[in-house]
């Protein structure tokens, strides 16, 4: 993350002290839809060869419904996504390389209903797990590329795909009437151990949030 926020700042550093990248700057404000959701964003094209962007983009989704192992979860997703890239055109026109940092903010909320707790002795109707998930923690950084015209005023469109680190955590609970039953509380208690590693695992299979978004906007 200190090696993004360090080429982030040089590249800007670079750019302003620059004469022979000097040209008229141009505001542009974009809507979009994508991986991340809804969202909006403020380009400030302050040269031919670079650009300060920041945005926010998220949804709500209350239809979760995913198996993983042997627990079949339920529940919904919140997200809200802010961040500020620093966009490089290397051609001076639409085709650029982006970035920076952004901070994500993904819970997810859900209830598991197990299919194989009779190897335990319990019951379905005797436990069920209930718990959440956050996807990050803090700042991470991120790397992208795209198209924008951004060089030219009037409307127009953008298009970026990219991806952020993620580092998962999740924490699930037993919940029913198994919790009350010393005969099953650490069986249960491994169990639920067990489930939140295979979320974890799942939720971090490959390490980063892929992004990919279009957009219009319009620059003045």
């Amino acid at each position: 993350m200190r090696l993004v926020s360090s080429l982030v700042l040089a590249g800007v550093l670079a750019a302003s002290s620059s004469a022979a990248l000097a040209a008229d700057d141009h505001w542009s404000v974009g809507a979009q839809a994508g991986t991340t959701g809804l969202g909006a964003n403020v380009s400030w094209r302050f040269s031919d060869y670079f650009a300060l962007t920041a945005g926010y983009s998220g949804y709500t989704y209350d239809d979760l419904d995913r198996t993983v192992d042997d627990v079949d979860y339920k529940g919904d997703i919140d997200s809200d996504i802010y961040s500020i890239k620093l966009d490089y055109f290397p051609w001076a026109g639409g085709f650029f390389v982006s970035g920076g940092l952004v901070r994500p903010d993904i819970q997810l909320n859900v209830t598991g209903t197990p299919n194989q707790l009779s190897d335990l002795g319990i019951t379905g109707d005797q436990a069920r797990l209930e718990g959440d998930a956050e996807m990050a923690d803090g700042v991470k950084p991120y790397l992208g590329l795209g198209w924008r015209t951004s060089n030219r005023a009037g409307l127009g469109f953008y298009a970026e795909a990219g991806a952020f680190l993620i580092d998962p955590s999740v924490n699930l609970h037993a919940r029913g009437s198994a919790v009350n039953n010393p005969a099953a509380q650490a069986a249960l208690s491994s169990y639920v151990d067990e489930q939140e590693d295979e979320a974890k695992d799942e939720l971090d299979k490959y390490h980063v949030y892929p992004v990919a978004v279009l957009g219009v906007e319009y620059t003045f």
